[in-house]
């Protein structure tokens, strides 16, 4: 290791005059020191504080210390590019909501799916019908014919129309039948007026979605 250098001015002062009479006077005086010229060296700052160890404070957005930190408490992977930022994991009920939303929407298109395969792959059938007048008293002035219709518990409209024995029919009727309903009832009522006895046919004919026909006879007595 150097030693430091020697001042000159120190060198002068140290030559003793003495020693050498014949050597011109080499005594220098050493000016008084200037106060403005010392050098004043501020406190060390680690000294004074205290040592941190770790990532330390981040660094401005978008810089490199970003990437760093992320590494260093785990929020960015080690293989993330140099443009990556840490940012907040997403809570664990967002992707739970979104899963749930997609099954949802699957269940539903598959329901409206079999309804749609339901109503237009299969149709409403009538099974069968049946017509019956209850007992007329004298001198009637209405009676009331009933016809059950019985189906297959699909959904569908039934048209069918009457037809009486009398030579007239009504116009075609159209009888609305709801999912999973399997009887259903139409009525004729025909009506009587005058004197005397009158044997009589109502006719129920069921025209779609399949032809059915079923009649009954009751009599007419005013005599």
């Amino acid at each position: 290791m150097s030693s430091p250098a020697e001042d000159p001015r120190l060198r002068f002062a140290r030559t003793d005059p003495a020693s050498r009479p014949d050597d011109p006077d080499l005594t220098a005086t050493l000016p008084p020191t200037d106060p403005a010229a010392t050098l004043h060296l501020p406190p060390s700052e680690a000294a004074e504080g205290e040592t941190r160890f770790g990532p330390g404070v981040p660094g401005a957005p978008g810089t490199g210390n970003d990437l760093v930190t992320g590494i260093w408490t785990g929020t960015i992977p080690a293989g993330a590019p140099s443009g990556a930022v840490a940012g907040r994991p997403r809570p664990w009920w967002r992707r739970e909501l979104r899963f749930l939303l997609v099954v949802v929407a699957v269940v539903v298109a598959v329901v409206l799916a079999m309804r749609s395969c339901t109503t237009t792959g299969s149709p409403l059938r009538v099974l069968d019908a049946k017509v019956t007048a209850p007992g007329v008293g004298h001198c009637a002035k209405t009676v009331v014919v009933t016809g059950v219709l019985h189906t297959d518990g699909r959904q569908g409209t039934v048209d069918y129309r009457w037809k009486r024995s009398d030579g007239t029919s009504s116009a075609v009727l159209h009888q609305e039948v709801g999912r999973n309903v399997k009887i259903s009832e139409v009525v004729l009522r025909w009506s009587f007026d005058g004197r005397g006895t009158m044997k009589a046919t109502a006719t129920l004919e069921v025209l779609s979605p399949n032809r059915v026909t079923a009649s009954a006879d009751f009599t007419y007595d005013c005599s």
